[in-house]
């Protein structure tokens, strides 16, 4: 891990205040980085390889609004056969690098039908429906978790331009099949808003580092039985580039105020 570390300093020296962790298909927020630098996982001796379409595989680090950033264009999966503790290596590098804050993003299936495909939802609790570490039935997790002045700044933000951002409890399931319709309609009685694959290793580990988080999800499509059209990775990804306009708002409009 110190090598990693090291190498990425020798690349970008400056210390980055912020670390963004960018789901499939949102990628373009890398654009907006001032005096970019790109380091590929593929150069980084000793570091992993990012397999999934929607994720290229590179750190991206730059100035926005005068703050260094570090964005993670591309992350790793417990699908992919990692072990759960290892899934979210990411956030161990960001912390290594110096990071406080880290906005974790991703594309998520959308439980709620009132709802519109394309929104974003400020998460505000989780359910692990992996049952990986229990058999009963999860609960809601959110106190102590999540912080309610850093949700009310971002809500706040959002309500200044004009983006209708949702908030609700996001559900993490392992992948990598999309879950069925009767797996959504429990996770909607649980109390789910929102379902994905990525996320929550990471969550739990920004958590058990004591480092402020803002988590955002791309609601890219709805979940099974929902509204009865078959769900591709392929869509999650062309939905969630539509929506790229609107979460790159909210982003920079995050960063600027940070």
């Amino acid at each position: 891990m110190k090598s990693i570390i090291n190498y990425i300093k020798k690349k970008y020296p400056e210390r980055p205040a912020i670390g963004v962790v960018l789901g499939s298909g949102l990628d373009a927020f890398c654009q907006k980085l001032d005096s970019q630098v790109n380091i590929s996982y593929n150069d980084i001796p000793n570091f992993r390889k990012a397999s999934v379409k929607g994720h290229k595989g590179e750190f991206a680090l730059g100035k926005l609004h005068n703050q260094n950033i570090v964005c993670a264009n591309g992350r790793f999966h417990y699908y992919e056969g990692y072990q759960y503790e290892d899934v979210a290596i990411i956030i161990d590098i960001l912390k290594g690098l110096g990071c406080e804050l880290i906005i974790m993003t991703n594309a998520s299936g959308c439980v709620v039908k009132e709802w519109k495909v394309g929104d974003l939802m400020l998460i505000n609790g989780h359910l692990d429906y992996s049952f990986i570490k229990s058999n009963n039935k999860p609960s809601i997790i959110s106190d102590g978790w999540y912080d309610s002045d850093l949700l009310s700044k971002v809500t706040e933000i959002a309500s200044e331009i004009n983006i209708n951002l949702r908030r609700g409890i996001y559900t993490w399931t392992t992948g990598p099949s999309y879950e069925t319709a009767a797996e959504i309609k429990e996770i909607k009685q649980l109390g789910g808003h929102a379902v994905g694959m990525s996320g929550l290793p990471e969550i739990e580990r920004i958590h058990n580092l004591n480092m402020k988080m803002i988590g955002l999800c791309c609601l890219t499509n709805y979940a099974s039985g929902i509204s009865g059209v078959e769900l591709t990775h392929s869509e999650v990804v062309e939905k969630a580039q539509n929506s790229q306009e609107a979460f790159i708002r909210i982003l920079d409009a995050i960063i600027k105020k940070y």
